[in-house]
């Protein structure tokens, strides 16, 4: 075994599950581990032997809640996922990091001292909350002679603490910026002086920059246009289109890097270019009233899609319309998960039907349970659904996914291959009729109302699911909601 992902990621403790048949010491071979949403008592296990698997190169610990790593890492790590930086100064093997959160102040005073050999840096939020020490501007710091490319995602700063944290940036090559930034940071002029006197070697400089409008704003189109000078088409290359909406403006580097895109209703997209510019785009969101006609926009390659009423409509209507509509922007043979708003009225049920049977491969669907209901007496888009639906979420906060029987009965004959579910549960003894009435159910995602004693649920879920082969876990949402997440092993009888 060289590589091995664990992760507890809706699979309740599977990662404290496998670590009691197996110690990690035991993969001599494992060149790389990666760890998603892991408790601290799973890390627990980890500390004394992580370092002594002696031919680990990448370790990766995602989605873990600030967990601090403060043990010994393996002598030959290059390539580190961590979600803060610790005070442990064991990095000088290091040459990939990233890191959720930091300041730049632990850059300069701690990462670049312990870890000389960087070569990339990708940071999700680099912020002061993370900072120690509030004047960085007179201190001489280490420098990061050998960092070739720098990732950040959400700035928080002003452009003038970048200048500062660049000076020991010397050469840079590669920089990507994305995030929502006030006019400081959409400032053309202050780039092109900070790149031609501080950074002469970048020859990538990747951007999103989203800006929310303040009252009495203007002239977001001269600020954007100044993008267009020579020195960013001509010299560089860098060639950058924008959309403006009645609330908001964004501006990017072409082609569009992220894989989420949301259009709002009003925005209008300028741009010069021939190519498509958001051929990364997998996860979009739009409103219903800004599908048009025509539109300049087109998404070859999206697989997830959100579709939300404006927020002025009460209970707008949804037909086939839209996806005929959306046909011409949105390449809809790749879409895999559709997100219907539970604020849409659709139409009937031959109009869900027939926006279903448009997307030949969706597996995956966001709706209201009431919408399904009322559309049960329709076999053919029953048949429909139990064929092509493995995953459904039809949750809402403060709501009840099955009020009677016999819902809850009618959904399990037309979801009888569902593998994964979302929902509210009320009446506890719903949770094990689920259990029981859903042959392929591997994964549960139930939200309980008003569980006054957690404890005694606790062990009574317990208590009638021994003799089901699954594991699960409780977490407090709020004094009204709690979540119960579900993990049914179905290969072992």
């Amino acid at each position: 075994v060289y590589s091995l992902k664990l992760s507890n990621k809706d699979t309740c403790g599977q990662i404290n599950e496998f670590l009691s048949f197996f110690s990690l010491d035991e993969f001599v071979h494992l060149h790389s581990l990666t760890l998603i949403q892991v408790k601290e008592n799973s890390l627990q296990k980890l500390k004394s032997i992580l370092h002594l698997i002696p031919q680990l190169h990448s370790f990766h610990l995602l989605d873990s809640n600030d967990i601090q790593l403060t043990y010994p890492l393996p002598s030959n790590l290059q390539i580190l996922t961590i979600p803060i930086l610790s005070s442990f100064n064991q990095l000088s093997s290091i040459t990939n990091l990233t890191i959720s959160g930091c300041s730049i102040d632990q850059l300069l005073n701690h990462l670049f001292k312990y870890a000389p050999m960087l070569t990339y840096l990708n940071i999700q939020y680099l912020s002061s909350y993370y900072s120690t020490i509030t004047n960085y501007s007179n201190v001489n710091f280490t420098k990061a002679v050998h960092l070739k490319e720098l990732v950040v995602s959400n700035f928080q700063y002003k452009l003038e603490d970048f200048k500062c944290l660049v000076k020991y940036i010397p050469k840079l090559i590669t920089l990507k910026f994305t995030g929502t930034y006030d006019l400081d940071m959409i400032d053309a002029n202050q780039w092109e002086s900070l790149i031609t006197s501080s950074l002469s070697c970048l020859e990538t400089f990747k951007f999103i920059f989203n800006y929310i409008y303040k009252p009495n704003d203007n002239h977001m189109e001269d600020r954007f246009n100044q993008f267009q000078t020579d020195f960013w088409i001509k010299q560089h290359q860098w060639y950058t289109e924008y959309s403006l909406s009645n609330h908001s403006a964004l501006i990017y580097t072409v082609p569009y890097m992220l894989n989420s895109y949301k259009l709002d209703i009003d925005s209008n997209r300028y741009s010069n270019q021939l190519i498509n510019t958001l051929n990364n785009v997998k996860n979009l969101t739009l409103y219903r009233a800004a599908i048009r006609e025509t539109w300049e926009h087109c998404f070859s390659n999206v697989i997830s899609l959100t579709i939300l009423p404006p927020e002025y409509a009460h209970r707008p209507s949804l037909g086939t319309q839209a996806i005929r509509l959306l046909q011409p922007i949105v390449n809809l043979s790749n879409l895999q998960h559709l997100n219907i708003s539970s604020k849409f009225k659709i139409k009937d049920s031959h109009a869900l039907l027939r926006i279903l049977q448009g997307l030949p491969k969706l597996s995956s669907l966001t709706i209201s349970v009431r919408a399904l209901e009322q559309f049960a007496y329709d076999e053919e888009l029953c048949e429909y659904l139990n064929k092509m639906i493995k995953k459904l979420d039809i949750y809402k906060y403060h709501s009840s996914s099955f009020k009677f029987h016999h819902q809850i009965e009618d959904f399990c004959k037309i979801f009888s291959n569902i593998e994964e579910l979302k929902c509210n549960i009320v009446p506890k003894d719903y949770l094990l009729f689920l259990l029981q009435h859903l042959p392929k159910l591997s994964i549960l995602k139930a939200y309980l109302w008003k569980i006054n004693d957690h404890d005694y649920f606790y062990s009574w879920f317990k208590k009638q699911t021994n003799k089901l082969n699954l594991l699960f876990h409780m977490n407090y949402i709020d004094k009204y909601e709690t979540e119960l997440v579900v993990w049914i092993n179905r290969n072992i009888n």
